[in-house]
């Protein structure tokens, strides 16, 4: 029963979140139906199916119209009382008062703002924010999942075989990309370059550029790291770059003046020691051989003591300690430092551990 009531409940609640304009519609003058939205029909029995049912009936002992009629009757009762407690009763729809705010400089001219709102009903069938999320973030993964079925495997006739930097190639531009979400430092671009390997340089132009470079140029692995993020796109950050050492190139060679009285800089950057291997660490055959010398000198000495019974065995050793038997000591007991008042009662203090 209750999981009909449920059920019924469930019906009830679909039909009072319809449209005002299904509920507001005509209704037909024939009766219908409990729980139905056929037109109830007249009884229309055979005069087999009349005897039948009465013998039925009669069987029974009670007649099954009117027990369908009361069962009917309870039913319609208690999905009334279950619409009555989640709607309550309707109630005619009163003019909304809204709080006129008070006039100031920052709301002067502004149309007036409404409180409560006069917003749509809510059918209460629409999922949280939360699963929102989900959705989406599924309907992203179905996205690329579709991509790389049907789109991804046509890429393969633009690949192009993988041909090495040939040397007049010095310059290494670096892109950041986010797989289609937009963040700050996806506009970035950042080029690498070695001094050595500019072309039409001289060794003082070299100097010189490093120089000019000032501390973006790393003495220790001869490399100059430089990056832009000013423009909106990538294109306009990298040709930025590449303008910038163009105009470093065109400095370098410029015979005016060589910098040589400037010494290089390298301030800025913090060398690393590198660890490296002691050469005395080597193993040579020389000293593999006097390794083997001393392991076969400390066997024979151990050989020796074992014979004088001087050698110690430290299993055994460890299971005559074990077998040893440890004394327990006592526990101390807990007494009163200075004992019971002269009153009788409690005496103040801390407590002591006092051995007895």
């Amino acid at each position: 029963m209750a999981s009909a009531l449920q059920g019924f409940r469930l019906t009830a609640r679909s039909c009072a979140c319809a449209p005002l304009s299904r509920r507001c519609a005509a209704q037909p003058i024939a009766r219908r139906r409990a729980f139905a939205t056929t037109p109830f029909r007249l009884d229309q029995r055979s005069p087999e199916q009349k005897e039948v049912l009465g013998k039925v009936e009669k069987a029974v002992g009670y007649n099954l119209d009117d027990q369908f009629a009361s069962d009917e009757k309870e039913l319609q009762d208690l999905l009334d009382a279950e619409i009555d407690i989640d709607f309550g009763v309707p109630t005619p729809d009163l003019p909304r008062r809204t709080k006129r705010p008070k006039q100031t400089f920052l709301n002067m001219g502004d149309p007036e703002p409404f409180e409560e709102g006069d917003f749509d009903e809510d059918g209460h069938d629409d999922l949280p924010a939360l699963a929102h999320g989900e959705l989406e973030q599924h309907r992203e993964w179905r996205h690329y999942a579709r991509l790389a079925a049907w789109e991804m495997p046509l890429l393969s006739k633009l690949a192009k075989p993988f041909v090495p930097p040939t040397g007049d190639m010095s310059l290494r531009f670096r892109y950041t990309t986010y797989m289609g979400e937009s963040h700050p430092a996806e506009k970035k671009v950042v080029v690498e370059f070695s001094p050595s390997d500019m072309p039409n340089l001289t060794s003082v132009q070299r100097e010189k550029f490093k120089k000019l470079a000032g501390p973006r140029y790393n003495p220790e692995d001869d490399i100059v790291r430089m990056n832009c993020e000013m423009y909106e796109t990538q294109a306009q950050n990298k040709r930025y770059l590449g303008d910038l050492v163009d105009t470093l190139l065109k400095e370098a060679r410029d015979p005016t003046d060589t910098f040589a009285d400037v010494p290089l800089d390298t301030r800025h950057h913090h060398f690393k020691p590198k660890l490296r291997f002691p050469k005395e660490w080597i193993l040579t055959d020389e000293r593999r051989e006097q390794l083997a010398q001393y392991r076969l000198q400390m066997e024979q000495k151990d050989k020796k003591l074992e014979l004088g019974g001087q050698l110690v065995d430290g299993i055994k050793q460890i299971e005559q300690v074990i077998s040893r038997h440890v004394p327990q000591e006592a526990l101390p007991e807990m007494v009163m430092a200075g004992g019971k008042s002269a009153a009788g009662g409690k005496a103040k203090g801390k407590k002591v551990a006092v051995r007895r």
